[in-house]
């Protein structure tokens, strides 16, 4: 997930800023990988303040391209709207031998959301060259999408005050 504001409940895995055109943008690319103890009790935190979503599969684990439906659900669930910049990346591209997702079945899938499909490696220099045009695609999205604040639930529990109806009387003189 990527946001504007740091989180310390949440690890920060990496800030770029990119220049494009006029605009700087500082980004924040959040793992929210391994939090699944903590997510009943964090899962707002998640989501306060996202402007963008990456979703990033393991191309050697069909499970885990499995789960993107449920992560896509949730974000929608967190009032994300579906047309904030979002992008599907496939990672480990560099393990050809154990690859179990094949880019014909992630490009469907990502057509069907609407989302950029990228192929990458963490490890392979070769293989990781999109990581730049991951993040420029995002940038070029975020620079287009209006406007960039999300409406989010107030952090306070609102209260409702109604006035209390008038009593109905029964004397008609």
């Amino acid at each position: 997930m990527l946001c504007l504001k740091k989180n310390s409940l949440l690890s920060v895995t990496g800030i770029k800023t990119l220049h494009l055109l006029l605009f700087s943008f500082t980004i924040q690319l959040w793992d929210t990988a391994g939090q699944e103890r903590f997510r009943k009790s964090m899962v707002q935190h998640y989501y306060r303040n996202v402007h963008a979503v990456v979703f990033v599969y393991d191309m050697t684990n069909i499970a885990s391209f499995h789960s993107l439906p449920s992560w896509i659900e949730e974000c929608k669930q967190h009032l994300l709207a579906s047309d904030i910049p979002r992008i599907l990346v496939g990672n480990k591209c560099d393990l050809r031998s154990a690859i179990q997702v094949p880019t014909d079945l992630a490009q469907k899938f990502a057509d069907t959301h609407s989302m950029p499909l990228f192929e990458t490696s963490a490890k392979n220099p070769n293989d990781n060259d999109h990581v730049e045009a991951i993040f420029m695609t995002l940038a070029h999205k975020l620079k287009s999408h209006k406007p960039l604040m999300l409406s989010q639930p107030p952090d306070h529990d609102e209260i409702h005050i109604k006035p209390e109806p008038k009593p109905i009387t029964s004397c008609w003189c």
